[in-house]
């Protein structure tokens, strides 16, 4: 993304971006000009890091529902633009509580625009403190959300930013006034202040006797993303201080998947290529992937799961009252709007508010509302995470059923048990995950948890157990060990946080695996080391010669990475090899090769990159096959 371009919402006769990024210095002066306009406060109610960022691609500010009326607020907005010889569409729109502007950026048409999203909100207080953390924090808000999630969970609350906080067993609710909520999380709290950051939250836990137990859900979500807690103990400080050299000077980023399906949730778990945890973790991650690897192939039924090629993504379940949701991964972490729909008519004005054309996605959401309906039991709460397999029956050839959801192209016999399921339903969606509420942690699923329901088919990512072992090659597991014991320290001393702050390249690790992904997309690894000298050039060129330099310092420890990033991989594809060999129920393919997507075993996803990834990179950026 260009660093001028800003909101989305408004584009010029030729379709492109008609406001831009605006400036911190420029904000206040904006939103001031704002307040004349509109009449209301404005400048303490921006939300979330409105004029806190060095440059903001839109302006959030927050409007009193309560007080306010929207469509009267949108007609005084369309009166302006009308006064001053403007068409108001091209000046006002409106989705979900939003009622979006193109403003002057501090009142001067000369200076540029950028989009003003005014958010109607019903619980402005509580809303406000819920998207707004405080301004000196080194997280992202949604690094704090997990851990207030993680509090209220332990004291038997669900926090909601809609609603507020909630008796998880009555849904009844409990208070929705921030100063309350603090003096039920924090021992001694008077008002909220102990809450407005994951470094307050942690110091004021530091002495609470149920501090553990608070930061249960919290550690284990950190714990999955690979930061260490060895000194939480510690007061939290030190422990801070690592957790944010992970994220900021490591490349990581405070955002996870699925373990079963490559895109990224608010909350979760994030899994990653075994060969890819050296760029990770440092020598950490070379024995983190080995060590994985073996486990899934000492018990491959057990330990490993299919990696289902479904498209679209689909979340279903029943809400805090019971409310079947039918939606997907933007509408289930929508802010803004309500992207939870009730009902086809719901499901159409969620995807009708953006881009493009989404007759078929309608449709076909329409189609599968009333079936996983179906499905989930009444007393069902939380949401199942899926793909979809198929929408309509798959069609016979040689007398099987064959299905090509995105990349991979299924077969299954027609005349076996799960052939016949297939036969008889309409649709067929592939589960993986369960997540209490949105902001929650993802845990894996089977399709037991649903009822069966005429029409619709939900297979689970369980392998069978055929009994069948898988060996590993000797020769380079030992190479793998062999590097770790040799080139460890460098390799950790080549990834030094410090080090790289001082050098003013704390990306490396992240442009490492930039770097790996562009050699997947040109279908090879050859010339690993050589390559990387023009690529990052290209992609970085006021870094690049520092980073070239310390490379050059540390050409043991690069060519550790590599090797061991390419023995490793080539383990994975042997054990990807194998698995695809068992007898399974339901055959697959990626063009005239035999094999799945992939699968998920010991926190690791299995994928055979130059087979999949490269392929469904084609399939799915046509333009640059």
């Amino acid at each position: 993304m260009k660093l001028n371009e800003g909101g989305n919402e408004f584009k010029d006769a030729e379709g492109k971006p008609a406001t831009q990024r605006i400036n911190q210095t420029d904000v206040k002066p904006t939103v001031a000009w704002l307040e004349q306009l509109t009449g209301l406060e404005l400048l303490n109610n921006m939300l979330g890091s409105t004029g806190v960022a060095a440059t903001s691609g839109d302006l959030d500010l927050a409007v009193d529902a309560g007080k306010v009326d929207k469509g009267q607020f949108r007609s005084k907005l369309e009166s302006w633009a009308t006064s001053h010889g403007f068409e108001p569409k091209e000046w006002v729109s409106a989705t979900g509580i939003n009622i979006h502007l193109k403003t002057p950026i501090a009142g001067n048409p000369d200076r540029g625009y950028v989009q003003t999203d005014f958010m109607f909100l019903q619980k402005p207080d509580f809303q406000k403190w819920y998207l707004t953390q405080d301004h000196d924090s080194n997280f992202k808000g949604v690094t704090r959300a997990i851990l207030l999630a993680s509090i209220a969970k332990s004291m038997g609350y669900k926090i909601n930013q809609n609603v507020g906080l909630v008796n998880r067993a009555t849904n009844e609710l409990v208070t929705d006034n921030p100063d309350e909520v603090a003096k039920l999380f924090i021992p001694g709290a008077t008002d909220r202040t102990p809450l407005g950051s994951v470094e307050k939250i942690m110091k004021a836990l530091a002495r609470d006797p149920k501090r553990e137990q608070k930061i249960a859900d919290f550690r284990g979500y950190a714990e999955r993303e690979g930061f260490q807690f060895e000194e939480i103990n510690e007061g939290g400080a030190h422990w801070l201080a690592r957790l944010r050299d992970r994220i900021v000077h490591q490349g990581m980023e405070v955002i996870t998947e699925n373990p079963y399906t490559p895109y990224k949730l608010t909350e979760g778990v994030r899994i990653e290529h075994p060969e890819d945890l050296v760029f990770d973790h440092g020598s950490k991650g070379i024995t983190q992937a080995l060590a994985g690897i073996q486990r899934a192939a000492a018990e491959p039924a057990k330990t490993n799961t299919i990696k289902w090629d479904g498209k679209p993504a689909v979340i279903f379940g029943r809400n805090e009252r019971g409310e079947f949701i039918l939606t997907d991964k933007s509408g289930f972490l929508a802010k803004g709007y309500d992207g939870m729909a009730k009902s086809p008519q719901d499901i159409e004005r969620i995807m009708n508010m953006r881009k493009g054309d989404r007759t078929d996605l309608i449709a076909i959401y329409a189609k599968l509302f009333p079936l996983l309906r179906r499905t989930v039991p009444e007393d069902f709460r939380g949401y199942v995470q899926g793909d979809l397999l198929y929408s309509d029956t798959p069609p016979l050839e040689n007398g099987s059923y064959v299905f090509t959801p995105n990349t991979v192209t299924y077969r299954v016999s027609a005349d076996t048990a799960l052939g016949k399921a297939v036969g008889a339903s309409e649709a067929g969606v592939a589960v993986h995950t369960a997540i209490d509420e949105p902001g929650g942690s993802a845990k894996p699923i089977t399709s037991a948890v649903l009822d069966k329901a005429p029409g619709v088919l939900i297979l689970d990512p369980t392998m069978k157990d055929t009994g069948s072992k898988i060996t590993l090659n000797a020769d380079l597991v030992k190479q793998v060990q062999d590097i770790y014991n040799n080139y460890a320290p460098e390799i950790d001393a080549f990834f030094n946080p410090g080090e790289l702050r001082a050098r003013k390249i704390t990306n490396t690790p992240a442009l490492l695996k930039q770097y790996i992904n562009s050699k997947v997309r040109a279908g090879n690894y050859s010339n690993m080391v050589k390559d990387f000298g023009p690529w990052i050039t290209a992609k970085e060129k006021t870094k690049a010669p520092r980073i070239i330099e310390w490379m050059n310092e540390n050409k043991g420890a690069v060519a550790a990475l590599f090797s061991s990033f390419l023995n490793i991989s080539q383990l994975k594809n042997d054990l990807v090899r194998q698995l695809d060999a068992q007898d399974q129920d339901v055959t697959a393919a990626i063009g005239d090769e035999p094999g799945h997507e992939g699968y998920v075993g010991a926190g690791m996803k299995f994928v055979d990159r130059m087979r999949f990834s490269q392929a469904n990179f084609a399939q799915n950026n046509p333009e640059l096959k």
